[in-house]
């Protein structure tokens, strides 16, 4: 009697295996940059509509702060939620610039100046001058590292014990200096917006011949209209619009 030989089937991949690899592709870590950068893009909605408060003076301000840190629990689930998006965003972003270089590692002898390419590019450098803003912008309104002079208690009245928000912002804008620092970070993060929200449904494949230029319009819109919203703010002050 002859006997076959039976090799054992290779183990399958567990579940937590193939996400991984999934993640770890190019559409993968395009899915990632993707997703989070929704998120950062819907926490910056939430952020200007806060900031925009100033308009209506210190009580509509600093009730609006007052009522976020009434949970802290929910501030720091927020705040940790953030971090780790941009930190998923920067990954996923350094991870498909990797895997596109590996792919093609002789470059192009004339490289095309299309219009994909030169978004692309400028998304690396105004993706780093936003995070090296964000940094600042913390230290600054957050964390109370930078001016901690700015940092003033509400002293009497309903919100008396908080931070008086609207006179930390009204004074870190009168100096110059902050004012451009935050003006140059808006206008990175309009350069950043407007490519970003386009390319961020292409990852995810929602797209169309009668649907992307459209949203290629509409991503500028979003973009620089929200940034010159947040520019606003600083100008206003500078102009003695808004004042303590």
């Amino acid at each position: 009697m002859s006997s076959d030989v039976v090799e054992a089937a290779p183990e399958g991949e567990s579940l937590l295996g193939s996400w991984l690899k999934f993640l770890t592709s190019s559409i993968g870590s395009k899915v990632v940059m993707a997703i989070t950068g929704l998120m950062m893009w819907g926490f910056l909605v939430i952020h200007l509509i806060g900031n925009l408060l100033i308009f209506l003076g210190p009580d509509a301000t600093n009730a609006y702060s007052a009522k976020l840190h009434s949970v802290p629990e929910l501030l720091w689930v927020a705040r940790i939620g953030l971090v780790t998006a941009i930190a998923l965003h920067i990954w996923a972003a350094v991870r498909t610039t990797m895997l596109n270089r590996a792919a093609r590692p002789v470059p192009y002898a004339y490289a095309p100046k299309t219009e994909a390419t030169g978004a692309s590019t400028t998304m690396i450098y105004t993706g780093l001058l936003a995070v090296c803003y964000l940094a600042f912008h913390l230290a600054h309104l957050t964390l109370h590292k930078a001016y901690p002079d700015h940092v003033h208690l509400i002293a009497s009245g309903p919100l008396a014990g908080n931070v008086d928000v609207y006179s930390m912002l009204v004074r870190g804008f009168q100096l110059p200096m902050v004012s451009l620092i935050y003006i140059v970070g808006m206008i990175c993060l309009a350069g950043h917006l407007s490519h970003g929200v386009y390319s961020q449904f292409q990852h995810l494949g929602l797209w169309g011949p009668s649907f992307t230029p459209w949203l290629r319009r509409a991503a500028v819109v979003i973009g620089y209209g929200m940034s010159a919203l947040f520019i606003s703010i600083p100008l206003a002050v500078l102009a003695n619009l808004v004042t303590l």
